[in-house]
């Protein structure tokens, strides 16, 4: 059999498969196919009894030497982070512009624009302000969804606490949304 009886004889069992199982159950059987190829490829090495049970057995001495020196280390890691948590995040002073970038993002994707309300929430014992925008727009869902994608890429401390869409009418194609965004900024030092 030369290469072009080959080629077409694969060719014709290609075209009968995707007849009898379609398009998905083409791909389904050659992944598979692909799954067993790969599965037989990778040798399965067998350690001698004594190396396994040293691998075994190793995990378990380590275990009991260094588990009250883990959980030690681990709470330690776990005080530092909450500590430098607020630290991560911009001071209240940067609100100004983050509100700037989140309107100059609607306006970049041409969505009509509501009478914005702020609201701004300060907990004595918490280490964070946070800054609520409730945002009416209207426009389409694709453009609703560009936004909002843009302003949680291009603000980092923004976070998408609730989003109200309504179609006004039956046919149309323009949504009217209402955004609650959050920012959060790290608290004033006393």
């Amino acid at each position: 059999m030369n290469r072009d009886q080959l080629q077409d004889r694969l060719l014709t069992w290609r075209f009968e498969l995707q007849r009898n199982l379609g398009l998905p159950g083409l791909l389904g059987a050659l992944l598979l196919g692909a799954a067993v190829v790969i599965g037989a490829a990778i040798p399965r090495m067998e350690a001698p009894a004594d190396s396994r049970e040293l691998r075994d057995a190793a995990p378990l001495s380590r275990s009991a030497k260094g588990h009250r020196a883990t959980i030690e280390r681990s709470v330690a890691v776990e005080t530092v982070s909450l500590k430098t948590l607020p630290e991560l995040f911009p001071g209240f002073a940067q609100s100004a512009d983050d509100i700037a970038t989140i309107l100059a993002q609607a306006r970049d994707s041409n969505l009509t624009l509501g009478s914005a309300e702020y609201l701004v929430t300060n907990d004595s014992s918490a280490h964070f302000v946070r800054y609520q925008m409730l945002l009416p727009v209207k426009d389409q869902y694709g453009a609703i969804r560009r936004f909002l994608a843009s302003v949680l890429n291009s603000v980092p401390n923004a976070a998408l606490r609730e989003i109200h869409v309504e179609r006004p009418a039956v046919d149309g194609n323009v949504l009217e949304a209402r955004v609650r965004f959050e920012l959060i900024y790290r608290a004033a030092r006393p």
